[in-house]
């Protein structure tokens, strides 16, 4: 039975407080009884995450907010298509896609996804099981 681990990127302590404990709640229940190995790691900014994912953490999918100080999603984009180009990427921010210029021709991949805040937290968990259900399938 495959294990899920989750990387939540965000700034935004609302964010992380709104969406963290929900995710871990709904994704994690969905797959009863509870598996050895499901995990939600929560970082704060892309320095952090960059830390944790230079570590070799196996996430089987990455949710992260652009606009963050010092190191922004754009950053932690070109090091996981770079070092885990395998990994689903969903991009959640306020921004406008078009305008980000490291999102280019390689976000253009079905597992990669730009989900626009504001969105429910029942709207990304679906984003977030149809991205792990495809992948499963490869």
């Amino acid at each position: 039975m495959h294990m899920t681990s989750l990387l939540l990127i965000d700034d935004d302590a609302e964010i992380r407080d709104l969406y963290g404990p929900f995710l871990r709640k709904r994704l994690f229940d969905q797959s009863l009884p509870r598996r050895q190995g499901d995990s939600l790691t929560i970082c704060e900014d892309g320095t952090q995450a960059l830390e944790v994912l230079q570590e070799n953490y196996a996430f089987d999918i990455i949710i992260c907010d652009y606009c963050m100080p010092v190191k922004n999603g754009g950053d932690v984009w070109n090091f996981v298509r770079k070092s885990y180009p395998n990994v689903p990427f969903i991009l959640f921010t306020s921004e406008e896609f078009q305008e980000l210029p490291e999102f280019d021709e390689s976000f253009q991949d079905p597992r990669h996804i730009c989900l626009k805040k504001p969105a429910s937290p029942a709207k990304l968990l679906q984003v977030i099981t149809n991205v792990l259900s495809e992948s499963q399938k490869e």
